[in-house]
């Protein structure tokens, strides 16, 4: 099978900018011709300007449900394992982990190197590890050496640590909804257009504006496969996986 193999080190700008909530919500009064919001009044919205505010969050939450891997999203987090522990629950706000990354951190002070974990199946853990790792107890058993996705929301380690080990790992992320109007998007401020279209979409569905909706839907599904291929498909190689018998 050939794999393609995508260069994610595509920086969106030479200083990259973020607008806050009240930002893009006067993008949207100004593209609606209706009052802009002031800091003053954001908590006593009401009519257009609260359902403006709700576009912007809907149209965030589209973008970022649209694809799994958007740079903007990408976060790293590190675990301190427990002694005798196999299973962890992931980050708050926690999308897909990239499973290759996981890796045990160098630490002088526990004897131990940097160490990446191989990744297997949950069942392998259950067939030929978990009794090994349960029979250790709080003890543990080592170093761990595999990574696995965990049965709910989670991951496992084996073998099970002896010590307080760092574990990192990179992830994605589904962010926070915005709610105060200083809170700052993670879309970078150059999509802006997409993102606005987004909630005008939603505003003209609320005005049963149908032809305005149907078109400005059009035009935001159309920047998100813009940003698709700015962002994401870009193929500097392929690489062949197969393995020869």
């Amino acid at each position: 099978m050939l794999r393609k193999s995508n260069n994610r080190n595509q920086k969106l700008s030479p200083t990259p900018t973020f607008n806050t909530y009240l930002d893009l919500c006067n993008m949207v009064c100004r593209r609606l011709n209706e009052v802009e919001i002031v800091i003053e009044q954001w908590n006593t919205t009401r009519g257009v300007q609260s359902l403006i505010k709700d576009a912007v969050k809907s149209a965030i939450i589209r973008i970022n449900q649209s694809e799994w891997e958007w740079p903007f999203n990408a976060a790293e987090h590190t675990e301190i394992l427990v002694p005798g522990q196999n299973e962890y629950t992931w980050p708050v706000e926690f999308k897909i982990a990239d499973f290759n990354s996981f890796q045990i951190q160098k630490d002088s002070n526990l004897n131990v190197n940097f160490k990446v974990l191989k990744v297997i199946e949950r069942d392998e853990w259950y067939k030929f590890y978990r009794d090994r790792d349960y029979d250790a107890g709080s003890d543990g058993l080592g170093i761990p050496d595999f990574v696995f996705p965990s049965h709910g929301e989670g991951f496992g380690i084996t073998r099970s640590p002896n010590k307080a080990y760092s574990l990192k790992y990179r992830y994605y992320l589904n962010p926070d909804h915005l709610i105060l109007p200083t809170d700052r998007s993670r879309i970078p401020s150059q999509f802006d257009t997409v993102l606005i279209n987004g909630a005008l979409y939603h505003m003209y569905m609320f005005r049963d504006n149908a032809e305005a909706a149907a078109t400005t839907l059009e035009v935001f599904e159309e920047g998100m496969k813009s940003m698709q291929r700015l962002l994401l498909n870009n193929y500097e190689y392929v690489r062949d996986t197969r393995v020869k018998f």
